[in-house]
């Protein structure tokens, strides 16, 4: 086995993490985020089922909202719900605008 071959994640905003890291954060930075956007409404349109973040803005929006802004690339939408591996970088994000 040749250590300059292990698979690489890329996060949304572009930087590569292990992907035998990410793998094993996968379950701790879902709970993170189910606590984070908990009792949250949509940053957008103000539904209760705010369970999809915007890197962008890192606020957490409806599904569709989240599906609108998927429009602007830019916008980095991901879900929160166990479907999509989240990195360090995302999850700094978040963290500083939602502070548990």
């Amino acid at each position: 086995w040749d250590w300059r071959m292990e698979e690489t994640s890329r996060s949304k905003l572009g930087n590569s993490y292990s992907k035998k890291d990410i793998e094993s954060s996968h379950e701790e930075y879902h709970r993170e985020l189910r606590r984070m956007f908990q009792r949250r409404k949509c940053a957008d349109c103000g539904s209760s089922a705010a369970n999809w973040a915007t890197l962008k803005r890192g606020l957490f929006v409806c599904m569709n909202c989240a599906q609108a802004l998927r429009s602007d690339a830019s916008n980095k939408v991901k879900s929160c719900m166990g479907s999509y591996s989240w990195h360090p970088d995302e999850m700094e994000i978040m963290r500083s605008k939602n502070p548990l």
